[in-house]
């Protein structure tokens, strides 16, 4: 992997000093002089990357780093900037017209800076040659609610996260949204990874700001011009946004891209018998004997009745006491949940689970009681099979009809407004009774999230356990600097997440770059250009890690092929 450090780059440098009588010859010199400069960077940059020149500096590509801070309240954004160390990796980018992008994410405490235009340019004062060279640039700052400072951070940390990419292949201007008046909701910043087969597009959304920049989110988008006459990048246009998007260069992702979800199974495979929208009403168990194709038991239950026995029973053999949980659906296509899919690793996981192994694991007396050897520390592989996460929002008890029935998030997305609100509602007259008219607008009211002949599977999310497992492994994946890594993830809400912040502080960390959401992520995942599933993945801790060292798919026995 290519990796090259910067030493800080001061444009008052890149001027030749001369003493000239005439106004206007001295004018025509300085501005060739500068001519001069920028072609031999061109050149200089070209000799690099044809390897005609061995320790060339690399200022074409991805450069990449975090900025964590100890004590934010008590530093200035100078002092963080000051620690900024630039460090290219991954293969150097060719060099093209489009304008440079730099992606800057900024926390809480230092959100006021977000709409300061100048930050870009004293970023980038720290590269010991301006990248840009002489082409413009545009910049996307956003505030974050904290930032990874590796993959299994807890709590993140506060500080600074930049990602300049000297030449995009793909523009992002498309998916500038403007700030709207009637915004009521934080917008969100994406990020759009591509893999070969796959393109991901991870949506975050933003922090909070209100009360700091009198918005509901704070997102800034600047362009930039190149001045021949300074030798310096001065702005152009800045414009607040509801949300845009940040293209990841495909080289990035060939180390891999992981989905981890830290949760508890509380029951078996389901297949959904009644459903309506986001509402599920009954589910059939598997025949744990049987192979084929056609083992599901004709036997239904309602849809929560398996579900609030296995929460009672988790507390009982666990000695604790009742309280307030969280719980996730994971919901599998037919095509890869039949009982007889056993070779798929996650299904095949968990169609060999049985009560008792349930229970074991609870207690963390089974084999299988690690996440890993569940496959569940991969969730992507199942999720580029059409598999989606929904959170459930309520259910159990009520009367007659509603006895027993869950309600899942009907949103995949995030929106700044109500999603269903912006489109309006499309009447249809199609079908041949009353009836299936009435389905149909009642499908478009509550949206499709789950569908009869699905499996189903509840996930439990205890923060205590996701608390301590997570910090047991706080030394393990992402604690190398020497690999890129860009992480992205999902955070409790301030008022239950634990406060304390991770330790790894005060520190560059080259290399590493994302964010983490206290509104959680909402993964959108494409096939050849065909929308393959949309879902969030708001689990608490959840992270999405984009490896950029070697070539295989860490996780759930997926190689690379799985989502390339």
């Amino acid at each position: 992997m290519l990796s090259t450090r910067f030493a800080p780059w001061h444009p008052s440098t890149c001027a030749h000093r001369c003493s000239i009588r005439s106004t206007r010859d001295a004018t025509f010199l300085k501005i060739s002089s500068h001519r001069r400069h920028f072609g031999a960077t061109i050149a200089h940059l070209s000799r690099a990357q044809d390897g005609t020149q061995g320790n060339a500096l690399v200022k074409h590509g991805v450069f990449t780093g975090i900025v964590a801070t100890q004590q934010s309240k008590n530093e200035t954004i100078d002092q963080v900037i000051a620690k900024v160390d630039p460090e290219a990796h991954g293969k150097p980018l060719k060099p093209n017209a489009n304008p440079s992008l730099l992606a800057i994410l900024v926390t809480p405490s230092f959100a006021k800076h977000a709409n300061d235009s100048s930050l870009a340019l004293r970023l980038l004062e720290r590269f010991n040659a301006n990248p840009t060279a002489s082409k413009p640039l545009e910049s996307l700052t956003a505030v974050v609610d904290r930032l990874p400072v590796s993959a299994s951070s807890v709590a993140g940390a506060e500080g600074l996260a930049y990602a300049l990419i000297t030449d995009p292949l793909q523009s992002h201007a498309g998916s500038l949204m403007p700030l709207q008046s009637n915004a009521t909701k934080p917008g969100s910043l994406s990020f759009d990874i591509f893999t070969g087969t796959y393109h991901i597009t991870a949506q975050m959304p933003l922090a909070q700001t209100i009360f700091m920049t009198g918005v509901p989110s704070t997102l800034i988008h600047t362009q930039y011009q190149f001045d021949p006459l300074t030798g310096r990048l001065r702005k152009q246009s800045s414009q607040s946004l509801e949300s845009a998007s940040v293209p990841l260069p495909e080289s990035l992702a060939k180390g891999g891209v992981t989905l981890h979800a830290p949760m508890v199974p509380l029951t078996l495979p389901r297949r959904v018998e009644s459903s309506m929208g986001n509402i599920v009403r009954k589910l059939s168990a598997p025949q744990s004997t049987a192979k084929s194709h056609d083992a599901w038991s004709t036997k239904t239950i309602s849809a929560s009745q398996e579900l609030e026995a296995a929460v009672s029973k988790y507390f009982t053999l666990r000695s604790i006491a009742p309280e307030a949980v969280e719980v996730w659906a994971l919901i599998l296509p037919d095509r890869i949940s039949s009982p007889d899919l056993s070779t798929f690793p996650l299904v095949g996981a968990l169609n060999r689970l049985n009560p008792k192994s349930l229970e074991q694991i609870w207690l963390g007396e089974h084999e299988a009681a690690s996440i890993e050897s569940l496959q569940l520390d991969n969730l992507l592989p199942a999720l580029t099979k059409g598999a989606r996460m929904c959170k459930v929002l309520s259910g159990g008890g009520g009367w007659g009809k509603k006895a027993g029935l869950l309600s899942l998030d009907p949103d995949s997305q995030y929106s700044t407004r109500e999603l269903r609100g912006n489109e309006g509602w499309k009447f249809t007259f199609d079908g041949d009774t009353t009836e299936e008219m009435m389905a149909a607008g009642r499908k478009q009211a509550l949206g499709e999230v789950v569908k009869e002949g699905e499996s189903i599977v509840f996930f439990l999310a205890n923060r205590r356990d996701i608390l301590e497992m997570m910090m047991s492994n706080e030394d393990g994946s992402g604690s190398s600097t020497s690999q890129g890594q860009i992480v992205l993830g999902a955070l409790p809400t301030s008022t239950n997440s634990t406060p304390t912040a991770d330790t790894q502080s005060d520190t560059h960390r080259s290399g590493y770059f994302g964010a983490l959401c206290e509104g959680g992520m909402a993964l959108t995942i494409a096939k050849h250009g065909t929308r393959v599933t949309s879902t969030k993945t708001d689990i608490p801790h959840a992270r999405l890690s984009i490896n950029c060292s070697d070539t295989r798919l860490k996780g759930g026995h997926a190689t690379a092929n799985d989502v390339k």
